[in-house]
């Protein structure tokens, strides 16, 4: 196993130096000096991402130019941390470069384990998924289930469509989660490559809902789902989404029964107007029942119509046709002529101080007396010729 180091700090380098002691690892200061190397066969880059946004292209670049294959473990400054969502790489985690070095030779060690297994072997994570004994030919027939799939990573969600667009209706979250919109499908298909924070979000997002899950684990440091509170989970390594997917999405719909949703009941104000318009007309708050019904329609409708709108280039345009270009080079020319007639006036005043200053500094009466004696030795030399 070949491990890429890249670090421009010293003590950090020599530390690692020590942590990697017996590795097959390279050296470099930076990204651009591992690109111009590209070294071969890198399994492993640990990058120290110590100078914010410069690491995160630095790195960024590595991978886009030489080491696309590689796994990466990064370096994170806690106190100018980066942004792990900005890394484009999908195999990575992300520790701590001042709390978390000593967690590396571990990380090391559970790749090694990972690589040295057989590709036919069964690398799902030993977290006791709730699913057992997956058949190897169930039904291929359309389910009519939707599901919704949350990855940020176009290859893997180009994989999962071709792996189950024949069995279920896809919905695909790679930017905005909208949440209540994702725990309405029938199941949901979680990305989380990127680590713990992918995790974190999975946490934040499903909360007490009962809508199974399956958790894509990154191939290199998966992380333990028995850990995250979802009743009905399961996980799957990324390497085997192609070959199992399918078989294991179609056997946890089967487990669990599962059935598409009934429709959501659509619950906007002109449904809950026809419902109060059925209501018995005797009854004497019917009409401001209507009203408020009525109320809350218009704005909705208002705001809807609104919200293509963009407010910030009226509003330029607005200006725009009150102040005239020649109203503006008028004014830059007055504010022009103002600073200039400010700069005279201050140079002015500086040279009056300056020309004050000296006089007071000079001996006047030596001055005068000079020139008194002058003009006095030049009239009696004219009386006495």
């Amino acid at each position: 196993m070949r491990i890429l180091v890249s670090s421009f700090d010293k003590t950090m380098v020599e530390k690692l130096r020590h942590l990697l002691m017996g590795e097959d690892t390279i050296f470099v200061k930076n990204g651009e000096e591992a690109i111009k190397a590209r070294p071969q066969d890198v399994d492993l880059i640990i990058y120290d991402a110590v100078s914010g946004v410069v690491s995160e292209n630095d790195v960024n670049s590595m991978f886009d130019k030489a080491f696309k294959s590689s796994k990466y473990i990064i370096l994170m400054d806690d106190l100018f941390p980066i942004d792990p969502d900005n890394l484009k790489m999908p195999s990575k985690i992300v520790i701590s470069r001042d709390r978390e070095l000593a967690v590396i030779p571990e990380l090391i060690k559970k790749y090694k384990e990972i690589s040295q297994k057989p590709k036919t072997e069964n690398t799902m994570p030993k977290t006791q998924p709730p699913i057992q004994n997956i058949p190897k030919n169930p039904s291929l027939s359309h389910t009519e289930l939707t599901i919704g799939v949350v990855s940020r990573d176009e290859k893997l969600l180009k994989n999962i469509e071709e792996s189950i667009k024949d069995i279920a209706y896809l919905k695909i979250f790679s930017d905005k989660i909208e949440k209540q919109e994702l725990l309405n499908t029938d199941i949901i298909i979680y990305d989380t490559t990127e680590g713990v924070s992918a995790a974190k979000e999975l946490i934040s997002i499903y909360q007490d809902s009962d809508v199974p899950v399956i958790i894509i684990l990154d191939d290199m440091f998966p992380i333990d789902i028995s850990r995250i509170p979802i009743r009905k989970k399961i996980g799957i390594i990324r390497a085997e989404i192609e070959s199992s997917l399918k078989t294991l999405l179609l056997k946890l719909i089967s487990d669990y029964n599962i059935r598409p949703k009934s429709p959501v009941k659509n619950d906007s104000s002109l449904n809950r107007l026809s419902e109060v318009l059925s209501m018995d007309s005797s009854k004497s708050h019917l009409k401001d029942i209507i009203v408020d019904v009525l109320r809350e329609e218009i704005k909705n409708t208002v705001k809807e119509s609104m919200a293509g709108v963009d407010f910030k280039e009226l509003a330029r345009t607005a200006i725009q046709s009150q102040i005239a270009t020649e109203d503006i080079k008028t004014l830059m020319l007055n504010s022009v002529n103002d600073i200039v007639s400010n700069m005279r006036n201050e140079i002015m005043n500086i040279a009056t101080k300056e020309i004050e200053r000296a006089i007071k500094e000079e001996d006047i009466k030596t001055i005068i007396k000079d020139i008194t004696a002058s003009i006095l030795k030049e009239r009696i030399e004219s009386l006495l010729a």
